[in-house]
């Protein structure tokens, strides 16, 4: 119940920001307006490009990285291990209904 509530005040929340962003007038332009010509003036744009450069060699040497170990992990365990013991059916729902109280 607590949860539902908690989702209720962040969707309420979540539409009252969307309102005021769209519909109340900051100066000349509303939130989201100004927030617009913002992500499209020249200096924003410029800000994107060099970030951009600057992190690029970055990006790079995190994807040949993250690459590399994929490949060694494909090499080291081409297929996933089968499961070690076999859990029956009732075992199973019993795990669940377990799971199910703690959940609440």
């Amino acid at each position: 119940m607590f949860r539902l509530l908690k989702l209720g005040i962040a969707l309420m929340g979540l539409v009252l920001f969307a309102w005021f962003g769209l519909t109340v007038k900051l100066g000349p332009q509303t939130l989201f307006q100004h927030l617009r010509a913002i992500g499209q003036s020249k200096e924003s744009q410029e800000l994107v490009d060099g970030t951009k450069q600057a992190a690029g060699p970055l990006v790079d040497d995190v994807r040949r990285r993250i690459g590399g170990k994929k490949e060694e992990q494909v090499a080291a365990h081409p297929e996933p291990a089968p499961p070690e013991e076999h859990v029956s059916h009732a075992d199973r729902q019993a795990l669940h209904r377990l799971i199910r109280r703690v959940d609440r």
